[in-house]
């Protein structure tokens, strides 16, 4: 007794597994790679109608009668099995288990193969395969197939014809096809020997558009490598050539410890940084990043190209996976993301592109093959090899948009300082012209008169335009408070639910009024209080939110913490936390807004509040300290907290927008409070661990 195969296992292993015709072409394309070939050709024959013709041929080393009988006509085996992983052009071999080249074989109802080996010159095996012969036998081993041979001055190679064709080859799936050949051997390295080609329409404008590279047109360039061992590497070239960045392994891998801890609690991030990438494989990532607008262009004195790019972005943009010197698929093909490009830039734009705006590739060799392609040949399986790999691709993606976001935040920051020096710089020029160029004192003073008015009116508009900044401002603070108080109002309403629960089953029992005063008065006063705290949480936002805290004038320091501490007043209470005011015995007077200074202290406040959140914080004697102090010109305001001090992020990163080590915080709070001590004019900066223990922050801020 042995098994046998029905003939439907054959549609199950063909075009079941791979119902797309382009990815089972693409398998007989690699089985010419893996051939050794040079040339490789695909020519479509009517195939937009059922019954067409696929020719595939090569110049590839073809197949004796051994590896014909024992190989090629054995399902679910690889000829390569057994062979060396290397062919004589030194190629890493790409082919599995057989099973793709089926796939391909199936779309028609008849397939004539031809074969040249190169070890026989002048020899030409042949093989005939009618698929209908299968649907008329109980097994698949009652089909024999009977090889021929001939002479022939064609040089070695294979040639495949598939005739009758069961689907149809539109122009959609050709427009698809001639896109995966034309990426399927690098098409960004010069080096490789191997380009097949799809004769036929439709196929030269596509190709057109892969070969024009607009790769000098990118703002930046990322090249990064993972050896051997599993250490990272990576370097950031900007547009003019110059290297603006370079990361080492610990720089790269920190991502990863956050990634692999994002559920934990910070004082848990402690593995190091320098341990490896296990079971990786060694590993070039590439990426070209566009900016495409026109200012960008206008810096860099070139062409406006953007149209061009886009369209060249469209063909052949996002990141490809390369592995063994040929694509893998769907790794950038439109739709997939595999490296969350699009799904971090959602969370912060500013810094970060889209797989619209990137071309790139990640080239794997694997001698050892450690990364396994699945069965239907889309992908890898996720195996530890696989994921590091994404994950080292990842990582370096994060540091690149770091480095930028710091970046920026500097430029914005010195903008910011600079700008109304060089506007009072401008003005006094102007009026200096006016002196020398006007002697008559009548115009020249009518003129002042206009620059001076012209000054106000631009005075006016910036004031209205700083008044509707706080508001978004005053909005943001609004949310990041809403947030911690909406999270404590859960658990209190919860607490509300418990305690009606209690009620409800007392009174069963109990009915006399005697009973009630001394069983459920004390559950009503419970009650009580803990609504008192929810309405007290619902007025916050609509408090920040009041018009004349964003009006410029006189600001007295002490009334505003006096008031933000009482606005945490039912909290803290509930929180076994304290505030506490070590203030100088005098008024402190600032020139600006209310909303600004208050946007400041409910920020860090609220930054305290959440250290308490982390394991292992104090859960009893909570303090939280301002402090304010006075010299000549500033006054210095300090907010610190006896929690754990700052863990996860680094100095340099708590001020980035949406950096954050709080499972549902916003990270934008300590930014919003960096920006509104430079709007008052002022600084800011921070001790990990401050006079209590935890961090500690201090606000320098002119007096009026």
């Amino acid at each position: 007794m042995h098994f046998k195969f029905s003939p439907s296992i054959l549609s199950r292993l063909g075009e079941e597994l791979i119902p797309n015709p382009d990815q089972g072409i693409l398998e007989l394309v690699k089985n010419s790679y893996d051939a050794d070939a040079t040339i490789c050709e695909i020519e479509l024959f009517n195939t937009e109608e059922i019954g067409g013709s696929i020719v595939i041929s090569d110049n590839g080393m073809g197949m004796d009668l051994e590896t014909l009988q024992s190989g090629w006509l054995v399902i679910g085996k690889s000829e390569k099995e057994g062979a060396s992983d290397r062919t004589s052009l030194d190629r890493l071999r790409v082919g599995s288990k057989g099973l793709g080249r089926l796939a391909a074989l199936r779309l028609g109802t008849h397939v004539e193969l031809a074969t040249r080996p190169k070890s026989q010159p002048n020899i030409e095996y042949s093989v005939s395969i009618c698929w209908n012969d299968f649907d008329t036998v109980d097994s698949v081993e009652q089909v024999t197939l009977s090889p021929t041979n001939k002479l022939t001055d064609d040089v070695h190679g294979t040639t495949i014809l598939i005739k009758n064709l069961k689907v149809k080859i539109g122009k959609r799936e050709i427009n698809r096809l001639a896109r995966e050949l034309l990426l399927l051997a690098d098409p960004f390295d010069t080096n490789i020997s191997f380009r097949p080609k799809l004769l036929g329409t439709g196929f030269t404008d596509l190709e057109k558009q892969v070969n024009d590279q607009f790769f000098e047109d990118a703002e930046f360039f990322l090249k990064a490598s993972l050896d051997e061992h599993g250490y990272a590497s990576a370097k950031l070239i900007d547009w003019k050539g110059s290297t603006v960045a370079i990361a080492t392994h610990s720089d790269i891998s920190k991502y990863r410890q956050k990634l692999e801890t994002s559920e934990r609690s910070p004082n848990e991030n402690n593995l190091s940084t320098d341990l490896p990438y296990q079971k990786s494989v060694p590993t070039n990532f590439e990426l070209w990043i566009f900016q495409l607008d026109p200012q960008s262009f206008s810096a860099k004195n070139r062409e406006d190209n953007s149209i061009q790019i886009r369209r060249w972005l469209e063909s052949v943009g996002g990141v490809h996976l390369y592995h063994r010197g040929l694509r893998v698929a769907p790794y950038g093909d439109k739709g997939d993301d595999w490296l969350k490009i699009n799904f971090f830039r959602s969370r912060n734009p500013q810094s970060r592109p889209s797989t619209r705006t990137v071309i790139g590739r990640v080239v794997a060799e694997d001698s050892d093959s450690l990364l396994l392609q699945k069965t239907d040949r889309l992908g890898f399986l996720e195996n530890e090899t696989f994921l590091n790999l994404q994950q080292f691709a990842m990582n370096t993606l994060e540091w690149v948009a770091d480095f930028r976001l710091g970046t920026v935040e500097v430029k914005q920051e010195e903008a910011k300082r600079g700008i109304k020096p060089k506007i009072a710089k401008a003005m006094k020029r102007v009026k200096e012209i006016i002196e020398i160029n006007i002697p008559d004192p009548v115009p020249r003073k009518e003129t002042l008169l206009v620059v001076e008015n012209y000054e106000k009116i631009t005075e006016k508009e910036v004031e209205i335009l700083n008044e509707e900044l706080q508001l978004y401002r005053s909005l943001a603070t609004a949310g990041t408070t809403s947030a911690i108080f909406a999270h404590e109002s859960g658990r209190e309403i919860n607490t509300l639910k418990q305690q009606v629960g209690i009620l409800n089953a007392k009174m069963q029992r109990y009915i006399e009024s005697e009973i009630y005063l001394k069983y459920f008065s004390g559950t009503f006063s419970t009650i009580q209080k803990l609504a008192i705290s929810v309405q007290g949480f619902a007025k916050y936002p609509i408090y920040l939110l009041k018009k004349e805290k964003r009006s410029k004038g006189n600001v007295e320091i002490h009334q505003v913490i006096k008031d933000v501490i009482s606005l945490f007043d039912p909290f803290l209470e509930s929180s076994n936390t304290t505030i506490e005011l070590d203030r100088v015995n005098t008024e402190l007077n600032l020139r600006g807004s209310t909303a600004l200074v208050e946007a400041i202290l409910i920020n860090l406040i609220t930054n305290a509040i959440n250290a308490f959140n982390a394991k292992n914080a104090p859960i009893q004697n909570r303090k939280i300290l301002i402090r304010t102090e006075l010299s000549e010109k500033f006054i210095w305001l300090r907010v610190m907290d006896n929690a754990l001090g700052i863990q996860g992020l680094t100095i340099d990163e708590i001020w980035l927008a949406g950096k954050t080590t709080t499972r549902s915080g916003t990270g934008l709070g300590l930014k919003i409070a960096k920006d509104s001590v430079i709007d008052l004019g002022g600084q800011i900066s921070v001790i990990a661990n401050g006079q209590l223990g935890g961090a500690e922050f201090i606000v320098q801020l002119p007096l009026k």
